[in-house]
């Protein structure tokens, strides 16, 4: 099929310009034909008179055939994906005739022209910009995953940061949904996404796993944050599986203004295995908006590269053993469950922190993909009864400091592990109006209270 050209006519929508020509299809710029002209054909005047985009495939001879499996892929996925951040399908043409999908043209930039834009300026991210950015689009990973779908192409070019702040993903073409057939997996035998962005179980053929996105999230982060992919741009297939035993260059030595506390957050993001990450979406979006929750590991805390033996020691290993990804925490993995611990700071009895901790290890046992929440609630007037008259911010990070030294104590100090102190007379009520989504209550019988 030959490219279209302005003032060509496609079921009613003149082609304005070229807007874009990526590797497997071509955008273009259209808007509603004259009825005069076209009144015959047929096309929804309900979708508006301009800034439409047209995603034509690429179908010469030269073009591989992944590109039509692209645009089938995309075809079935987009019409069933809800909410600001995926675009709006308006229309789509068949392959007997024209094949395309019609969408709206949206207020912003992609991430990769804001990279760009960065690159040609000097101009380094602050924390703030990197934290509102990615929490942006933690968002958006977040209502894909919940909608079943895992994106499987999250590159610069694919993010596109929307005039209002929040962030539209692009170009579903890659993408798995559970409920569809996987033509990719089905028609294609090799690694199909951007090599800098794919996941290591991407790289053996794992496809439909979340945390695949929340890799590739994890190397945008990095990118913003330092103009440079943690990998590089690889080309062969061994060059792709070094990320299985190579640790990215420490951030914190490209750039010293950055707490230890972001590196630890992208770094976690990069595990070679999923199970080592985020879990989900949710649990990024949280760290990133609590920081001072974050504990800081070795990954935080690294600013230097691992020495030859220890890189040669783990490419020795890898070859060796091979690697396993890890097993898919299944349906449920887009609502990971949260185990909440409510603590009552008037009892700390040693009796009462065995059984605590018992409690939350069986709870958390059962639950691929949990968290952990310690909550305690300071009535107002633990405030004014305090001997030592400590401020109010005094009081909580006092009580705060309590609860992680009791997660420690309780053996269940670990990334995936918050602490929070709740202000409020009743326990149920704040815990009905703050829990982030469904959790697990751990409560004590009476007998162990009391003991």
């Amino acid at each position: 099929m030959k490219a279209l050209k302005p003032g060509d006519i496609v079921d009613g929508y003149r082609i304005v310009k070229e807007a874009h020509r990526g590797g497997m299809a071509r955008l273009y710029e259209v808007c509603m034909a004259s009825l005069d002209e076209h009144e015959e054909t047929g096309f929804d005047q309900s979708a508006g008179h301009c800034n439409l985009l047209m995603k034509v495939p690429r179908m010469s001879p030269r073009d591989s055939s992944e590109t039509i499996v692209s645009f089938e892929v995309e075809n079935m996925i987009l019409p069933m994906l809800k909410g600001k951040h995926v675009p709006l399908l308006r229309g789509k043409g068949s392959l007997q005739k024209v094949p395309y999908l019609l969408m709206e043209q949206l207020p912003g930039q992609t991430l990769l022209h804001w990279l760009l834009e960065a690159q040609q300026t000097g101009r380094k991210a602050s924390v703030d910009e990197l934290v509102r950015l990615g929490t942006a689009m933690a968002v958006a990973l977040f209502s894909l995953h919940r909608q079943r779908c895992c994106h499987h192409d999250l590159k610069p070019a694919n993010v596109f940061l929307h005039r209002d702040g929040h962030v539209v993903l692009l170009d579903f073409g890659l993408s798995r949904h559970a409920h569809l057939p996987d033509l990719h997996a089905e028609e294609m035998r090799q690694p199909v996404g951007s090599p800098a962005v794919l996941a290591p179980e991407q790289i053996v053929g794992v496809r439909g796993d979340v945390r695949s996105d929340i890799y590739a999230l994890g190397v945008l982060l990095y990118v913003m944050a330092t103009l440079r992919f943690p990998f590089g741009m690889p080309t062969g297939r061994m060059a792709l599986k070094s990320r299985i035993w190579r640790d990215p260059f420490p951030i914190r030595k490209l750039r010293a203004d950055l707490p230890a506390w972001f590196q630890e957050i992208v770094f976690r993001c990069l595990r070679p295995l999923a199970a080592d990450r985020y879990q989900s979406a949710a649990h990024l979006v949280f760290d990133l908006r609590h920081p001072t929750n974050i504990k800081i590991g070795a990954l935080g805390g690294r600013v230097n590269s691992p020495s030859w033996p220890s890189r040669t020691q783990r490419l020795f290993r890898y070859l060796r053993q091979g690697y396993q990804p890890s097993e898919q925490t299944g349906k449920d993995a887009p609502h990971p469950p949260i185990v909440l611990l409510a603590i009552n700071h008037a009892d700390d009895s040693e009796p009462v922190r065995r059984q605590l901790g018992s409690a939350a290890k069986r709870a958390m046992g059962g639950l691929i993909g949990a968290r952990l929440a310690l909550v305690t609630v300071v009535r107002p007037d633990d405030f004014s009864l305090s001997e030592d008259h400590l401020s109010q911010t005094e009081v909580q990070r006092r009580h705060l400091n309590m609860l992680h030294l009791l997660a420690s104590q309780l053996g269940v100090d670990s990334p995936f592990t918050s602490c929070h102190v709740l202000e409020g007379s009743s326990v149920a009520l704040r815990v009905a109006m703050l829990a982030p989504c469904t959790v697990t209550l751990v409560k004590l019988e009476e007998s162990v209270i009391n003991e």
